[in-house]
């Protein structure tokens, strides 16, 4: 089994719901979730949801994101299976990003 660590860096340019990141083939252990707003005049909020197949199980629901702050949400890790995939919608486009630190084990 290989292991390497990886992050995936996401802007969140629409209120659409985006993948942060989907496994790989095998197990990704997600060990933090860091939102930031990068907005100097608004803040936002944020939903994380870790999808299983066509079921989500919700991680945050509507977190505030103060202004030029930030939001770790994970107090522990997450393992994640082959296909499982994180997305988040924001409230407003163009004010937050996220950068998902995860171990993947093939």
């Amino acid at each position: 089994m290989a292991e390497s660590y990886t992050s995936y860096g996401t802007k969140l340019t629409t209120t659409d719901e985006t993948t942060i990141l989907t496994s790989v083939s095998g197990t990704s252990i997600v060990n933090g979730i860091h939102i930031a707003n990068v907005d100097a005049s608004n803040s936002a909020s944020v939903t994380v949801t870790l999808y299983k197949g066509a079921t989500g199980y919700v991680l945050i629901k509507a977190a505030l994101v103060p202004i030029q702050a930030s939001l770790q949400i994970l107090d522990a890790p997450i393992p994640i299976n082959t296909g499982d995939t994180i997305k988040a919608t924001a409230s407003n486009a163009n004010r937050l990003e996220i950068v998902a630190s995860v171990l993947e084990i093939t």
